[in-house]
């Protein structure tokens, strides 16, 4: 009897060779015999198939060891768990040839081990790339939970010190008042930053609300008041066509906010800086242009990059980009920066309406 005759004859056997192989060595203790063979059947079926010269189901065999790979980091398993399984069940289909008498050629053999190597190159690919989201994602969780933590006792630090000086206890021209005036509000910079990162890049639902392109436009400008006037800097608002949007407008506003922060940060005292908006189908298109003299040629490319500043002489910490864009990319859309060196930069963004 030929090989692919006697395994499609003995599949159980073959699946009872490998349950003894691996219950007890890479499983663990409370995965039920359900759970260890979900998955198996298909997959050894697929090896078998593909000792026929008629069938070819690498394409399907991927999916199911990829399946396969998730599943296995929900029930606990280790890496390498998963590729002991995949040899496993290698040893299996030829102990059970051999115990049947029946010969294998070198292609059948090669057949049979090359389908080993993808299951596992799949498997392994995707346990990995599920288990680097979770620890992504609980690291995400854990930013957001210290970020909330400390906004109470910023917000209360910042009224204390907003009523001292009030009360003239704190005087503004103080250095050490202004100072703590200072770091607080840097501080609360930064636990704000790291909460909208951290619910952009942990891929939650987006909280979506119905607003129009001119009201988060007029909201995102109003964030920068005080930053535009203490550097006498005009902030030129066009609003060329309006439309509804359903948006996440917390992260839409920070993103813009962010966006104007820096151009008001890197443009000189007393210059401009302009915000336009407008539709163009189902798009806003928003641009900030501002009057930074341009970007030195090969800096563009880690612009977006976290901890990444524009000038190292000017203070911050480098996650206003980083934090738009992920806010942008969470919502479908775009965000991208033209150089006009000697001039400026404009921060072109396409976001999607959401209606």
């Amino acid at each position: 009897m030929a090989v692919y005759e006697v395994l499609v004859a003995r599949t159980s056997e073959i699946l009872q060779r490998w349950r003894v192989i691996v219950e007890g060595v890479a499983t663990p203790d409370l995965v039920t015999t359900i759970e260890l063979v979900d998955h198996m059947p298909s997959y050894l079926d697929a090896v078998i198939a593909a000792l026929s010269p008629s069938t070819d189901r690498a394409t399907e065999d991927a999916a199911r060891a990829a399946g396969h790979g998730e599943q296995r980091l929900r029930l606990g398993f280790s890496l390498d768990s998963v590729v002991r399984e995949y040899g496993a069940m290698s040893d299996a289909i030829i102990d059970t040839a051999r115990a049947a008498n029946a010969p294998m050629t070198f292609d059948e053999l090669h057949s049979i081990f090359s389908s080993t190597i993808n299951g596992i190159a799949h498997a392994v690919s995707e346990y990995s790339f599920q288990r680097d989201a979770e620890l992504h994602r609980k690291h995400d969780e854990h930013t957001a939970f210290l970020a909330h933590e400390l906004r109470s006792p910023l917000a209360s630090a910042v009224t204390a010190c907003e009523m001292l000086g009030e009360a003239g206890t704190l005087v503004a021209t103080d250095r050490k008042a202004a100072a703590l005036t200072r770091s607080l509000r840097r501080i609360t910079d930064l636990v704000d930053h790291s909460l909208n990162a951290a619910r952009a890049s942990a891929g939650l639902d987006l909280t979506r609300t119905s607003t129009t392109l001119s009201a988060i436009i007029t909201e995102a400008r109003s964030v920068v008041d005080d930053a535009a006037e203490f550097k006498k800097i005009d902030v030129a608002v066009a609003v060329e066509t309006d439309a509804p949007m359903v948006i996440d407008v917390r992260l839409v506003r920070s993103a813009l906010g962010n966006l104007l922060h820096n151009a008001i940060k890197y443009t000189h005292t007393g210059g401009h800086v302009a915000l336009r908006a407008r539709v163009a189908g189902a798009h806003a298109e928003i641009e900030v242009e501002d009057g930074c003299g341009g970007i030195p040629p090969g800096a563009l490319e880690q612009l977006f990059m976290p901890f990444v500043r524009r000038n190292t002489t000017e203070a911050g910490f480098g996650l206003g980009l980083a934090i738009a864009k992920q806010a942008i990319d969470a919502h479908g859309g775009t965000i991208q920066v033209r150089n006009f060196l000697g001039k400026g930069c404009m921060f072109v963004v396409e976001l999607p309406l959401g209606n």
